[in-house]
């Protein structure tokens, strides 16, 4: 039977670094630069080496003059100027070099942070493994409308050339095709009115007002790893947006949004209006927006946000909002609007966010649309095609 070491050794590797996570896996999602070159780092060693040594923890006696030549025991034969010496030196293996701590890369410690929450927060697990890249069928599709979204191989060459050429006009005032695909691609897609959605947009938007940080983080962070870890297997595509705001808001990318730097005041409706304008375009996938927040907007900003707040109910198809709040204060200002909110909206949630087990409340809610949904009884209807879509 052979032996495969190198799998035993990976496999104990997983375990420690499993148990470690267990421990301090509030400390690491706490830490305001999460990602670094797109890294976690952590604080446990790669590994964990034995010493090698090559005799006895005792000293090691040796006769002999030490001066080599005549005097040395290969010598003249003569022993009377020999003595007795202590042989020192370091043990082999005594030093293994400077320690390595683990990088783990982002999507490992996410996938690594979700087994540990799921197991805490005692949420269901999903045993169908999660699904990436397009639905595949058997049947070809009638590609018969247009998304900014889609394949290389179904590009749309004259509307994406159009789209470049206004492009380059309005930014540089000269009528060239200088194509960015980011910017200007449009592809042939299905009509969204003959199937079912199996693509989510996520717009994730942070308070990064100067409370927003440590304990008030970690919840945060947390309650997006396991909305993710349901999301996934959901939905084939998750198209992710991430949204930050104090008294402006900014698009970032998801390495920018997990290394925030807390600042300046709280302008919600900034927030509520950023995230709006990241549906352009975008016209066949069930549309989310997560809002993080201690919920004390600026003043003079609540009756606008307000009024924010209401038309992105109107233009998603779910719109939860997380009241930041570690200490379990009571909830006020505009958390409390939204709160009430939620009561009156059929695409709304409120979610007090205290503690892990607030947590667990918050995913039991949500998973009621995805249970509704198999039953038969979508809570949200499909929201209509975009303006901007045409068809082909």
């Amino acid at each position: 039977m052979r032996i495969h070491r190198g799998h035993i050794a990976q496999h104990k590797h997983d375990q420690l670094l499993r148990e470690y996570l267990k421990q301090h896996l509030n400390e690491l999602i706490q830490q305001k630069e999460l990602i670094i070159d797109g890294k976690v780092k952590t604080q446990i060693a790669t590994l964990d080496l034995p010493t090698l040594k090559y005799g006895e923890d005792a000293p090691v006696l040796a006769r002999g003059t030490g001066r080599g030549g005549k005097g040395g025991a290969g010598g003249s034969g003569q022993t009377g100027d020999e003595e007795i010496q202590v042989l020192g030196g370091l043990l082999g293996g005594d030093h293994h070099g400077r320690e390595i701590k683990v990088e783990l890369d982002f999507d490992e410690f996410v996938r690594l942070a979700q087994e540990v929450l799921l197991q805490e927060i005692e949420l269901p697990v999903f045993r169908e493994p999660s699904r990436s890249g397009e639905v595949q069928t058997d049947a070809l599709p009638d590609l018969d409308d247009l998304d900014r979204i889609g394949l290389r191989p179904d590009l749309n060459l004259e509307e994406t050339m159009l789209q470049s050429l206004l492009r380059n006009i309005r930014e540089r005032g000269t009528a060239e095709y200088d194509v960015e695909l980011a910017q200007d691609g449009w592809y042939f897609v299905e009509d969204p009115a003959a199937y079912e959605n199996h693509r989510s947009l996520e717009v994730y938007v942070l308070d990064i007002s100067g409370s927003m940080r440590g304990e008030y983080l970690a919840l945060v962070r947390k309650t997006i790893f396991v909305l993710w870890y349901y999301l996934e297997r959901r939905y084939p595509t998750n198209l992710r947006r991430y949204v930050v705001f104090q008294d402006v808001a900014e698009e970032k990318t998801r390495d920018e949004f997990f290394c925030v730097e807390s600042s300046g005041g709280t302008h919600i409706s900034a927030g509520f209006e950023r995230a709006m304008e990241l549906l352009h375009g975008v016209t066949e996938h069930d549309k989310f927006l997560f809002v993080f927040t201690d919920g004390e907007t600026s003043s003079g900003d609540f009756d606008l946000a307000k009024r924010r707040y209401e038309e992105a109910l109107s233009r998603f198809d779910m719109v939860c909002y997380g009241h930041v709040n570690p200490g379990g204060r009571g909830v006020g200002g505009f958390s409390e609007y939204v709160q009430d909110g939620a009561r009156r909206y059929p695409n709304a949630t409120f979610a007090n966010l205290t503690d892990i087990e607030a947590i667990r409340k918050t995913m039991g809610e949500f998973l009621e649309f995805f249970a509704r949904e198999r039953s038969g009884g979508r809570r949200w209807t499909r929201i209509a095609k975009s303006s901007t879509a045409s068809k082909r």
